[in-house]
């Protein structure tokens, strides 16, 4: 009789959470979003979102939490009921911070991914008067002058920063590092020829490329940019493995049901390639993306190794 009922239950379990799966959502989501609005992470976020509220016919939610570099609103969600009614978008950032700083959560234990949802790289560009027209060229203009090539970044500490932290330990230079607040602040001046190299996402930069007040001089991911199709990677230019790729992707706080996650990922990967949302995230500088739950994991696991020992190097800390 015990054999039967521990049959029994295991079939009305999995049958149970096989109908809660299918039910899902039956009330609205809410997506955090640890970021301001109109910025990228949420106009990506909102987008998704807004898609995947049509084909659930339940409202996705997007909650803005500011603050601390995205630690504040990534902590809310970490805490949330983990049943498939809390999702958070995080972005490269996620997997730099708690080699900067203290966290209150830990980035794989806590958080169950979803999937990607967009890719952006960064690029490496020079005011028109700089000699060098590619990175080969800067590589040898800073062995021959070390420490005394400027570049712009957004920030100390940001994904900028360390993305020519990384070029300097592979091609063995060094440059000097002149932090801004912001891309747009930095472009300024490199446009007006006060420092000479910036590395900044692709969507800042554009403009001043296709007016010609900015040379683009290599892109930083592994492949090559849909909006600069000609402009060569840093790994095509001699500095083989070089990757300084950004992503965005969905979390849910771990423990969320498998059938829950599983619909969700096969969701978001549909809502990623409808065409208006490709159009969105095209017009941002980014590539929509998808992945499975696996292939995110591996890639947010990589960059926590890959970011955390580079900000150890360079001993940044807030």
């Amino acid at each position: 009789m015990k054999l039967i009922t521990s049959a029994f239950l295991i079939v009305m379990t999995g049958y149970s959470t096989a109908a809660i799966s299918q039910s899902y959502p039956s009330r609205p989501v809410r997506l955090i979003i640890p970021f301001t609005a109109a910025g990228s992470n949420d106009l990506v976020a909102r987008t998704v979102g807004n898609k995947l509220s049509e084909k659930w016919r339940q409202q996705v939610i997007a909650d803005n939490r500011v603050g601390a570099n995205g630690i504040i609103g990534t902590e809310m969600a970490a805490k949330a009921a983990p049943d498939g009614y809390t999702m958070v978008i995080v972005s490269t950032s996620f997997t730099m911070n708690p080699s900067i700083t203290k966290v209150p959560f830990d980035p794989i234990k806590d958080f169950a991914p979803i999937g990607l949802v967009a890719e952006g790289a960064l690029i490496f560009t020079a005011h028109p008067s700089f000699p060098a027209k590619g990175i080969r060229d800067l590589i040898k203009m800073a062995k021959s002058k070390p420490n005394s090539l400027q570049f712009a970044s957004s920030g100390h500490g940001g994904v900028s920063h360390l993305a020519v932290e990384l070029l300097q330990g592979m091609a063995g230079i060094s440059l000097m590092h002149i932090p801004y607040k912001g891309s747009s602040a930095a472009a300024i001046d490199v446009v007006s020829g006060q420092v000479p190299i910036m590395i900044s996402s692709v969507s800042p930069a554009l403009p001043y490329l296709k007016s010609g007040r900015l040379r683009a001089l290599g892109i930083g991911s592994t492949q090559r940019s849909s909006l600069l199709p000609d402009v060569l990677t840093v790994a095509e230019q001699g500095v083989t493995g070089y990757d300084s790729s950004m992503w965005w992707g969905l979390m849910t706080p771990a423990g969320v049901p498998a059938d829950i996650l599983k619909k969700i990922n096969e969701d978001v990967s549909v809502a990623v390639q409808d065409r208006e949302v490709k159009k969105v995230i095209t017009n941002l500088g980014m590539t929509a993306a998808s992945s499975t739950q696996d292939e995110f994991a591996k890639i947010v696991a990589n960059d926590i190794s890959k970011w955390g020992k580079i900000i150890k190097e360079v001993g940044v800390k807030n």
